[in-house]
């Protein structure tokens, strides 16, 4: 896929934790519980969510994201020998309670306005989704939010990305898909959607199959071009 071929789309897919949504700064207050163990307490607790999402595919054994976002934080916690259950109060409730990543409302607008259709596409629960979309303000701009508690299915089965498809009555031909994680854009594209990588923290390319992708560096990039295109 061609950056130019965006004003064609009809159908504008995103996913929402860490793409749309970043989750509030807790460092200093969990600094006070965790001490110098707090930055390998969150990147454990990150790394075991996702891993024990596609874990739990493999498995057969769906749970909703807050269970494994739980489950994932208890074994962190285990394993820097954190005991004090304040932990859970001030990490838990971030997925409720997200702020936007910059550029955000400004490209949801620009896509509204050219009369596009919206979706979220997460593996978040249509509870943390919801509250994500009206706490930030998006809700005027999202058409339509799609989580896959639908289907007890993670990201990046690709039944997850048909049931965007079907969900929104599209064509792989009229859909484009956002994400800054690498394997969801991997996943996407390999199903067949064209896929924008907003590669919004610098990584590296990761050694996964990708099919249609175009790489971005930020989701106002991608307002900027879309803006200049019509």
């Amino acid at each position: 896929m061609n950056i130019k071929d965006l004003p064609n789309k009809k159908y504008f897919v995103f996913d929402a934790f860490g793409t749309l949504f970043k989750t509030s700064e807790v460092k200093e207050a969990l600094t006070k519980i965790a001490g110098d163990k707090t930055d390998k307490l969150l990147e454990v607790w990150r790394s075991k969510q996702l891993q024990y999402t596609w874990l739990r595919n493999e498995m057969d054994q769906y749970q909703p994201f807050s269970t494994v976002t739980k489950e994932a934080l208890d074994y962190s916690m285990r394993l820097n020998g954190i005991s004090d259950k304040k932990v859970f109060d001030i990490l838990l409730p971030l997925y409720d309670t997200p702020s936007l990543i910059n550029g955000v409302d400004t490209l949801l607008k620009v896509l509204k306005q050219n009369g596009k259709t919206v979706a979220i596409l997460s593996n978040g629960t249509p509870s943390m989704l919801d509250n994500g979309v009206q706490l930030t303000g998006i809700a005027p701009y999202v058409d339509a939010i799609l989580s896959v508690d639908k289907i007890g299915i993670y990201k990046p089965k690709p039944a997850v990305y048909q049931m965007a498809l079907d969900q929104l009555t599209a064509t792989t031909n009229e859909l484009v898909f956002f994400s800054s994680n690498q394997w969801d854009v991997s996943g996407a594209s390999m199903f067949g959607l064209d896929a924008c990588w907003i590669n919004q923290y610098g990584e590296t390319k990761e050694g996964l199959p990708f099919g249609n992708v175009v790489e971005l560096g930020s989701l106002l990039e991608v307002a900027g071009l879309y803006d200049g295109l019509n």
